[in-house]
């Protein structure tokens, strides 16, 4: 590692111990905490009501609808430059003293065409600690979305979950030519990934 590199890496560092002694920081999160649960008891209710299936489709979809969206504000950026979209992306969650705080993960591997994250503890476990791993997951999908509003070039694969019962999350996005590859939202989709993936291990 460069001189250069090892001075950027100790002022990230000492950034993320500033600003994790910011009293704000850990409202912010108790604040998320709070939402999540309220908003799992309002899809419990729904469920109660309306049935698993319709419920848990119906907000599947619209969290993966509303996070496409969101991927596609970076469309340009990866069709300009797949690599470095990559890169700039992997870098402005992981070097984030905020994303710190919100999923404790490791990065295995960041290279310009793989970026890899195992994650131990996610902001999303409220949902693990009242017992709906189903809707939790659901949100959990976006991550998928996103990636395929990035661009046809850009795989996402999640082969571990902790809403699943793996002892940490496993993602992998990488660079392919093959849009084939590519998910879009689907039962056969939320079957290997999304709420239906639970149902599965249930059944």
């Amino acid at each position: 590692m460069s001189q250069a590199d090892e001075g950027y890496a100790a002022t990230l560092q000492a950034e993320k111990e500033e600003f994790e002694k910011q009293p704000i920081l850990e409202q912010y999160l108790n604040a998320v905490k709070v939402w999540e649960r309220r908003y799992c008891r309002l899809i419990r209710a729904l469920i109660d009501e309306f049935g698993e299936e319709l419920v848990l489709d119906t907000v599947e979809k619209t969290w993966w609808d509303q996070e496409y969206q969101v991927g596609l504000t970076c469309r340009e950026k990866f069709e300009h430059d797949p690599s470095g979209a990559m890169l700039e992306t992997a870098h402005s969650w992981h070097d984030d003293a905020l994303w710190a705080r919100i999923c404790c993960c490791d990065v295995p591997v960041l290279h310009a065409d793989r970026w890899e994250l195992a994650s131990v503890r996610c902001i999303r476990e409220a949902f693990k600690e009242m017992g709906e791993p189903k809707i939790g997951i659901c949100w959990c999908l976006t991550d998928f979305a996103a990636v395929r509003g990035w661009s046809p070039k850009i795989v996402m694969r999640q082969p571990r979950h902790l809403f699943r019962g793996d002892a940490y999350c496993h993602q992998i996005r990488f660079i392919s030519d093959d849009p084939s590859l590519q998910w879009d939202y689907s039962k056969e989709t939320s079957e290997k990934v999304g709420w239906r993936s639970i149902k599965k291990l249930e059944e």
